[in-house]
């Protein structure tokens, strides 16, 4: 709908700039209208359309780059998720990602989704992890409105991944802290792959 209140201008001046032109050809005779006021108007049409575009573009540029500060928003509230998985999986001497990497590329959830599947966890990792549901649970229900702002499909996954983390915090034993750590992963990667 936004998109054609935008092209709607473009069109206007674009077409009539196009029947002031055609207008010009047929009264080529008339010299005093062709020299005075037509020119202007046709001038005026063009003016418009390429205005009309440029702020268009602008603004949209302006728009994908609101709605990815909004995407890094949401992505940043689970940094300390993805950290402390990417901890527990590290090599001996391996390197852990970048606070960065976390929280801007998508690739590295389902990294992580993967070994999660593959390798159980230690007991000081699961109740650090538990300690990071408890502690990211209100910032996770604050930033609902933030992941609506995005989209349906956005909230509806944003939503899950805070009943993941929700039941997180109650977990008392290994399978009901790996089962919802599941799905809140799981949603993630859901969540990365819809467009911003």
């Amino acid at each position: 709908m936004n998109r054609w209140l935008l092209a709607l201008p473009l069109a206007v001046f674009g077409l009539s700039g196009i029947a002031l032109y055609a207008l010009f050809q047929a009264h080529a005779d008339e010299a005093s209208f062709r020299d005075n006021l037509l020119p202007e108007l046709i001038g005026f049409c063009l003016e418009g359309f390429f205005l009309v575009g440029l702020f268009t573009f602008v603004q949209q540029l302006r728009e994908i780059q609101r709605r990815r500060e909004l995407w890094l928003n949401l992505r940043s509230a689970l940094r300390d998720f993805l950290s402390q998985l990417d901890l527990a999986y590290l090599p001996a001497n391996g390197e852990p990602a970048a606070m960065r990497q976390l929280e801007t590329r998508p690739d590295v959830v389902p990294r992580l989704l993967a070994r999660l599947e593959a390798e159980q966890l230690d007991i000081d990792h699961l109740v650090a992890l538990k300690r990071i549901a408890v502690a990211t649970l209100p910032l996770s229900r604050d930033l609902i409105n933030i992941a609506a702002q995005l989209s349906t499909r956005h909230m509806r996954c944003w939503i899950a991944i805070v009943a993941a983390i929700s039941r997180l915090t109650e977990a008392d034993s290994r399978e009901q802290i790996e089962h919802p750590l599941h799905e809140m992963l799981t949603r993630l990667v859901e969540f990365d792959g819809l467009k911003h």
